[in-house]
C-alpha cells in the first residue's frame, strides 16, 4: 500500500513539473513587421514616397542590416518607427489637411511649390556595431530649408545606444569629448573663415558636456563621428561639422 502511495505520489509530482513547465513561456523570437509601406531601392535600401498637392516626402531606410534576424528586425523596426513619428510631425507642422483656399493662396503652394521633407542615410560599421546617419532636408518655405541629422547606433544584438553606453567606461567622458569636440570645430572654423579668432563666432552652449550635444553619432571602424548641424555651434551660413575622434581616446 506505501509502495503504491509513493507511486501515487511521484506521478503527482511529475505531472505538476512537466504543467509548471507548459506555463514557461519560451523566448518570443523578433519578427519583422513594416512600418512604412515603402518600395525596395536596389540592394540594400528602401524608399518611401508621399507626393501630394502640398507637399512631398521621400524617406530612405535600410532593407537589412546583416545581423541575426531577431537583431536585423529590431533594427528596421526602430528606424522606421522614427522615421514615421518625423514624417507625422511634419505633417502636422504643415497642417496640410486644414489649408484654407486663402492659406494656399498666400503661400503660392502649387506644382511648382510644395513643402518638402527629405531623409537620406549612411551606414556604418563599427567592431561591435551598426549605425547609420541620417542628413535630413526640410523645406517649409520659409528664408530657407533647414538641414539637421538624426542617427542610430545599435549593438549586435539590435540594442540602440546611445553616448552614455559609449563613455560608459570613462567617469569624464562627457567633458573630454566637449574638450575634444571643441578644439576640433575651432580648428575647422578657422580654416574656413582665415581667422585667428572665432571665439566670437562659436556658440559655447552647442559645445557644454551635455549628452544632448554630442547625441547624433555614429562608429565608423574604431572612430567616433559625431554630426553637428548648422546653428548648434555657429551660425547657419557656417554649415555644419564633422568631428571624428578615435574611440581609445575617450573610452
Amino acid at each position: 500500500m506505501n509502495k503504491f502511495l509513493a507511486i501515487v505520489g511521484l506521478v503527482i509530482v511529475a505531472a505538476g513539473v512537466v504543467w509548471g513547465l507548459s506555463l514557461v513561456k519560451a523566448p518570443q523570437s523578433v519578427v519583422y513587421t513594416p512600418v512604412l509601406q515603402g518600395e525596395q531601392l536596389g540592394e540594400g535600401s528602401m524608399v518611401y514616397h508621399e507626393n501630394e498637392a502640398y507637399y512631398t516626402i521621400e524617406a530612405l531606410y535600410p532593407f537589412s542590416t546583416e545581423l541575426s534576424p531577431a537583431a536585423d528586425a529590431k533594427v528596421r523596426m526602430t528606424i522606421e518607427s522614427a522615421i514615421a513619428e518625423r514624417i507625422a510631425e511634419f505633417k502636422e507642422n504643415g497642417n496640410f489637411a486644414a489649408l484654407t483656399a486663402e492659406d494656399i493662396k498666400i503661400q503660392g503652394l502649387g506644382v511648382d511649390r510644395k513643402y518638402a521633407l527629405g531623409m537620406e542615410y549612411k551606414a556604418y560599421a563599427g567592431a561591435d556595431t551598426v549605425s547609420y546617419l541620417y542628413a535630413i532636408y526640410e523645406d517649409t518655405l520659409g528664408a530657407h530649408p533647414n538641414a539637421y541629422f538624426m542617427s542610430f547606433v545599435f549593438d549586435k544584438q539590435g540594442k540602440q545606444l546611445g553616448i552614455t553606453d559609449i563613455l560608459a567606461t570613462n567617469p569624464n567622458g562627457l567633458e573630454e569629448l566637449s574638450l575634444l569636440v571643441s578644439n576640433d570645430v575651432t580648428a575647422q572654423m578657422k580654416a574656413r573663415t582665415g581667422v585667428d579668432d572665432v571665439s566670437g563666432s562659436i556658440f559655447a552652449e552647442g559645445l557644454a558636456p551635455k549628452v544632448e550635444n554630442f547625441s547624433t553619432f555614429v562608429i565608423d571602424g574604431d572612430t567616433l563621428v559625431l554630426a553637428l548641424p548648422p546653428y548648434q555651434v555657429a551660425a547657419y551660413a557656417v554649415g555644419s561639422f564633422e568631428v571624428r575622434i578615435q574611440l581609445k581616446d575617450i573610452q
